[in-house]
């Protein structure tokens, strides 16, 4: 969850305000212009000084870059489709569910945030802690968003990701994929038990902080608390993975984020992140020594659309790039951050993903890599988590 977006929570018991559902009022027929926009600089670039050469080399990269990704399941790797996470948003709409596929995604990470009703934005002070949860409320709360996905799959109107073969399969389901992940492990209110419990409900990663210091250890916003990651967190890397479940260090502060790298026998996934040497203002940015880190214990980093500029999938593009030639294609992913990260960033909805692999092919990457980035590198580390 971006800073933008955070529930409103001034006292206890107090109703929470949700933030923008940023698809409210999107008009479907738009998609197609925003593919050749935010195209149309590199296309007119490489297809002549003509309009005409600019819409065929445009028209020449949208095709291509979808036969690069026609053999692979495409895979967001931090989402909340719908604003399913939020309060009074009722069950998970379709609507969301629909904009996956007009987009090309086959799957996504659908993250529960398990701090949501004692979290707030500040104005010019981000997200923060605004009190102490009572006692069995995050569990409860999550129990409840957890079922907002689970009820839609009960109707067949998503395919739950519970095995990488599920990944695999999903295109011959037409429709969505989801992998339930915790943003938070707020909701294990420090009982190891949960994590089997959770499991056995269909959750299959777990990010152990958000933006609340809990028993796992600290976080990228705040003052250090715990020095890292505690004895309890490292017992939840260990719990998942003996349950094969995906570990993710996004939001951990740097001394968790190693904890976490030297307590799991699997992979990690940093799953919204980018590369701080490129954008040193944005707190949830890591250092090239920690993407080196993860990336050398197998891991993956996914990339998130955050810009506060015109620069849109260029930017997005440009991180994605930087991180691939620091710790090679095998290690990014993209994480959209979808109806969580709303106010500052190029990619409001699904729509404005269907460009992302004609993006990449113009900027010289592979095919390879491009079917690594946007799905390949995820199920290579769902593979290995769950075989190993």
């Amino acid at each position: 969850m971006d800073e933008s977006t955070a529930h409103r929570v001034h006292r206890p018991g107090a109703p929470h305000e949700p933030g923008p559902d940023c698809c409210a009022g999107h008009d479907p027929a738009a998609g197609p212009a925003f593919v050749v926009g935010s195209l149309e600089a590199v296309a007119r670039a490489a297809g002549g000084p003509t309009e005409e050469g600019t819409r065929r080399r445009t028209r020449d990269l949208l095709r291509h870059g979808a036969d690069a990704i026609s053999s692979a399941a495409t895979v967001d790797v931090h989402a909340h489709p719908g604003a399913f996470h939020r309060p009074r948003t009722g069950e998970l709409p379709l609507a969301a569910l629909d904009e996956m596929r007009v987009g090309g995604v086959d799957a996504a990470c659908f993250a529960i945030s398990t701090d949501g009703p004692v979290i707030h934005r500040y104005p010019g002070g981000g997200i923060r802690q605004s009190r102490e949860p009572v006692a069995g409320q995050l569990y409860r709360d999550t129990v409840m968003r957890l079922e907002r996905v689970l009820v839609r799959a009960r109707e067949g109107r998503v395919q739950l990701v519970l095995a990488p073969a599920d990944l695999g399969a999903i295109r011959a389901c037409g429709v969505p994929g989801a992998l339930i992940a915790f943003e938070g492990a707020d909701a294990l209110e420090g009982d190891l038990a949960r994590v089997e419990e959770f499991h056995r409900l269909g959750v299959r990663s777990i990010q152990l902080v958000h933006y609340r210091i809990n028993e796992l250890g600290d976080i990228q916003t705040e003052a250090a608390r715990h020095g890292g990651l505690t004895a309890f967190g490292a017992a939840v890397v260990g719990e998942m993975n003996r349950l094969r479940m995906v570990v993710d260090g996004a939001h951990a502060s740097p001394d968790t984020l190693r904890g976490i790298l030297a307590a799991s026998r699997h992979p990690v996934m940093v799953s919204h992140t980018g590369p701080a040497a490129l954008r040193p203002d944005v707190r949830r940015h890591l250092p090239d020594d920690l993407l080196r880190e993860v990336a050398a214990g197998g891991g993956l980093i996914g990339i998130w659309p955050h810009t506060r500029t015109a620069a849109g999938v260029e930017q997005l593009v440009a991180e994605v790039e930087y991180v691939r030639r620091l710790v090679g294609s095998d290690h990014v992913a993209i994480g959209t951050d979808m109806a969580g990260l709303t106010t500052f960033t190029s990619m409001p909805t699904y729509r404005e993903f269907a460009p992302l692999p004609a993006a990449f092919l113009a900027h010289g990457f592979t095919e390879p890599d491009v079917r690594k980035v946007l799905g390949g590198n995820f199920a290579r580390l769902l593979a290995e988590v769950a075989l190993g």
